[in-house]
């Protein structure tokens, strides 16, 4: 059994046309509630849970996992970026290249964690974005926290979706540890780095078609822990946020 299937397991709990819900657990001892859809109403439900549950006045600032997920295509090997790429293609890491190669597909699924509750929503499928997506991702309870690639795209194609509060776990992990290379490595890298744990996940579940409308069970984990492991590893780095 491979270590993606025996630590990251996920159990559907109910289907509708708009929506799915999952549940995914993780190591056998975190079990995170997954809801998967592209429908606004269920959206709207799902943030005003997460408020009623973890943004009350008397409660410390929530911390929010942040990431977005697009088509990604196989890079051929021999493949380099155009010249107009701001960063000098000498210096382009392999995964920074996957990337650049992708870079013209929109973004198809934005994902948040709080707590053990996660949201995978497919942006590319909703006929519209949600005002309380966007009033959440500006609620001055929540510090959202992201990982390389960052969400940089999300802004850019949905400039509706700016980010109040963010925090970038990348720098945080260079300043704690003064390894430059650790700015251009995913969640998952970082996770095995700052926590000592984590999973190596097959890349099919990053390259795949993130703007299908039924998403498959490795994607769907894959989107889950992605999150879950950033609100992880910020506490662990908190006093670097």
């Amino acid at each position: 059994m491979d270590p993606e299937s025996q630590f990251l397991k996920i159990r559907n709990l109910r289907n509708r046309e708009n929506l799915r819900r999952y549940e995914v657990s993780y190591y056998d001892q975190h079990i995170i509630q997954c809801l998967v859809t592209k429908d606004k109403n269920a959206v709207d439900s799902w943030i005003q849970k997460v408020e009623q549950d973890h943004l009350q006045p008397n409660q410390d600032l929530a911390i929010v996992g942040l990431a977005i997920n697009w088509r990604r295509d196989e890079r051929p090997t021999n493949w380099r970026p155009p010249l107009q790429v701001n960063v000098p293609r000498l210096y382009r890491t392999e995964r920074q290249l996957d990337e650049d190669f992708n870079m013209h597909h929109p973004v198809a699924t934005l994902q948040l964690c709080v707590g053990f509750e996660c949201l995978i929503f497919q942006l590319f499928l909703a006929r519209e974005v949600p005002q309380s997506l966007s009033d959440f991702l500006n609620h001055p309870r929540c510090k959202f926290v992201t990982a390389y690639p960052g969400i940089t795209k999300l802004v850019r194609e949905y400039p509706q979706l700016q980010i109040n509060n963010r925090r970038d776990l990348n720098s945080a992990a260079v300043a704690k540890y003064n390894e430059i290379g650790l700015y251009s490595v995913d969640v998952m890298t970082l996770a095995i780095k700052v926590l000592g744990y984590g999973i190596n996940m097959s890349k099919h579940a990053e390259v795949s078609r993130w703007d299908d409308s039924d998403l498959f069970g490795h994607q769907i984990k894959y989107g889950c822990i992605q999150t879950f492991l950033a609100t992880e590893i910020a506490k662990s780095l908190d006093e670097f946020l």
